[in-house]
């Protein structure tokens, strides 16, 4: 039963994480970071945090499908928007 939330989770999940590529994609860092200002930051590190290789195996979370679809000005975005944060995002990508 465990297995099969995982594996909702985990649609969920990747869901999310597409819609969040094409944000980064299609917006400026600016706009990037205003909508980060609506999220409470501890949590979604928190959350960041807990993602670990079995977690995300659990979930069936593809990271190098992830990773191929962002490229270096991507990357680049993401560390200017996280600002102090940036070590542990960029560490977990």
């Amino acid at each position: 039963m465990g297995n099969m939330f995982n594996k909702i989770e985990g649609r969920i999940t990747n869901t999310k994480i597409e819609k969040g590529v094409e944000k980064i994609k299609n917006s400026t860092p600016e706009e990037l970071s205003k909508q980060l200002n609506k999220i409470n930051r501890e949590d979604l590190l928190k959350k960041i945090k807990e993602l670990d290789k079995n977690k995300i195996k659990e979930m069936n979370i593809d990271i190098n499908a992830i990773k191929s679809k962002l490229s270096k000005e991507d990357i680049e975005k993401i560390k200017k928007v996280a600002g102090k944060d940036k070590d542990i995002i960029i560490k977990k990508i």
